[in-house]
C-alpha cells in the first residue's frame, strides 16, 4: 500500500494534467463563410459525428428562425478535436437560449467552462440557457466528466435517450438473415405487390403533407411536420438527406421515408404512411431500400431513431425486428448563467412540449415569452443581437486552409 504522501502527489499530478488539458484547448466561433468551407470535412473526422451537427443543418434551422453558431475546439497543434453547432434564439434583456442537437461531438472533455465562456463572449449575451442532447453512446467516464464540469442532467427530458442502431457493415445476405421471420415475411409480401420505390430529391411538398395529415388523423396525432419545415429541409439540407417514396402501380403515393447522413453515420428522420401502405406492407420495402442505399454510400451506423416500447410498441417492434440493437445516448444536459434561468428553461420547454406534443425526436422550438418576474430579475436593456464573428487565430486559419 502506498504511503499517504504518494496519494497526495498522485492527486496533485492528476489536477495538474487536468489543468494542462483544459488550457490546451481553445474554442473559437467560425463565421459562416469559414464554416461553409471547412465544417463538414472536419466533422466527418470525428468518430461520433452527427447529421444534426452538419453545416446544412445549421442553415436549415436559420430558415426556421434560429441563429446557427459553429464552434470548434482547437488543440495546441491547431487541429479540431471537438465541435458544437449551437442554435441560438435571442430574447429581451440580453437573454439567450442555445440548443445543440446531436452534439457536442469529438472530445467530450473539451466541453468545459471554456466552451461556455466562448459562447457568452462571442454572442454578447448576459444571460444564457445552454442545453444539448449528445447522441454518442452513454458511458460512465463521460457522465462523470460532465457532472464535474458543472453540466446538469436536465430535469425535463425531451426524449428517452433510447434508440436502435443497425450495423450496416455486414453484407446484404447477413442483413437479410438478421431480420426477424415476420419482418422478412412482410418484406416478401411487399415485393409481390408491384410497388414502385424510388429515390427523390425534390418531392411535391403538398403531397407529403397530405400523407402526413392522413396518418395524423388515423393515429389521432397533432401535426408532425409543417409545410414550411419540409420545404426548408429539402431546400437547405438535401445534400445530407436520402429520401425514398413508394407508389402503387397507378402512381399513388403510399408512404415515404428519409434519413440524414454524414460520413459513415445515418439517422432515420421522418416517415409517413397511408392506410393502403399498411395493407401492402409498403413501409417494409421502403425502409429496406433506404438501408441498402445508405449502405452503398458507406454508412456503417444506422440510427433507427428514438424508441418507447410502452407508448409506441408498434414502432418499437418494427425497428427491433430489423436486427438492430438498443442503445442509450449520453442524453440531455444543460447549464445556465443562473440557477433560476436554468429552472425556467426546463419549465418552459416542458410546458411547450405538453402544449405541442407532436414534436419528433429531433425537433424543438423556442418561441417562449419571459414571465414578468424573470424580466424584473434579469433587468438591463433589450439585447438587439450581435452578428457572429470569426474568432479564428492565424494558426487555426492556416490549419483550415
Amino acid at each position: 500500500m502506498l504511503p499517504d504522501y504518494h496519494y497526495v502527489l498522485l492527486e496533485i499530478h492528476r489536477i495538474y494534467r487536468k489543468f494542462l488539458t483544459k488550457n490546451m484547448i481553445k474554442w473559437e466561433l467560425l463565421n459562416d463563410e469559414t464554416a461553409k468551407q471547412v465544417w463538414d470535412e472536419n466533422l466527418i473526422r470525428l468518430s461520433d459525428c452527427s447529421p444534426f451537427q452538419t453545416f446544412s443543418w445549421g442553415q436549415y434551422n436559420r430558415a426556421l428562425g434560429w441563429q446557427p453558431c459553429y464552434f470548434a475546439a482547437f488543440d495546441e497543434q491547431g487541429d479540431i478535436n471537438a465541435m458544437c453547432l449551437g442554435l441560438l434564439r435571442r430574447y429581451p434583456f440580453g437573454v439567450g437560449l442555445m440548443w445543440c442537437v446531436g452534439g457536442p461531438v469529438g472530445d467530450i472533455q473539451a466541453c468545459n467552462e471554456n466552451l461556455r465562456k466562448t459562447v457568452l463572449e462571442s454572442t454578447g449575451l448576459k444571460h444564457l440557457y445552454f442545453r444539448f442532447r449528445c447522441d454518442r453512446e452513454r458511458n460512465v467516464t463521460d457522465v462523470l466528466f460532465l457532472n464535474n464540469s458543472n453540466w446538469t442532467r436536465t430535469s425535463f427530458m425531451m426524449t428517452s435517450g433510447m434508440s436502435m442502431e443497425l450495423d450496416l457493415s455486414q453484407n446484404e445476405d447477413n442483413l437479410l438473415a438478421g431480420l426477424s421471420s415476420s419482418w422478412r415475411r412482410n418484406l416478401k409480401l411487399a415485393q409481390k405487390n408491384n410497388l414502385v420505390i424510388k429515390q427523390c430529391s425534390n418531392p411535391d411538398i403538398d403531397e407529403l403533407c397530405r400523407v402526413f395529415a392522413e396518418m395524423e388523423m388515423q393515429k389521432n396525432l397533432p401535426q408532425l411536420f409543417s409545410h414550411e419545415k419540409l420545404k426548408n429541409l429539402f431546400k437547405h439540407a438535401k445534400e445530407n438527406l436520402i429520401f425514398y417514396r413508394c407508389e402503387d402501380e397507378e402512381g399513388e403515393l403510399l408512404c415515404f421515408r428519409a434519413c440524414l447522413v454524414i460520413g459513415n453515420r445515418a439517422t432515420d428522420y421522418f416517415a409517413a404512411a397511408t392506410e393502403k401502405a399498411r395493407k401492402t406492407r409498403a413501409s417494409y420495402a421502403t425502409l429496406w431500400e433506404l438501408l441498402l442505399e445508405s449502405k452503398g454510400r458507406g454508412v456503417v451506423h444506422y440510427d433507427l431513431g428514438g424508441i418507447d416500447p410502452s407508448a409506441n410498441p408498434g414502432v418499437y417492434t418494427f425497428k427491433k425486428e430489423t436486427g438492430a440493437r438498443e442503445t442509450e445516448s449520453l442524453g440531455e444536459w444543460d447549464w445556465a448563467t443562473s440557477e433560476p434561468l436554468r429552472l425556467l428553461g426546463n419549465w418552459a420547454i416542458q410546458r411547450r412540449q405538453k402544449a405541442k406534443p407532436a414534436k419528433t425526436k429531433h425537433e424543438s422550438s423556442s418561441n417562449l415569452k419571459l414571465p414578468e418576474w424573470l424580466k424584473k430579475f434579469l433587468g438591463g436593456k433589450k439585447n438587439t443581437g450581435l452578428e457572429t464573428r470569426n474568432y479564428l487565430t492565424p494558426t487555426s486559419q492556416n490549419r483550415l486552409r
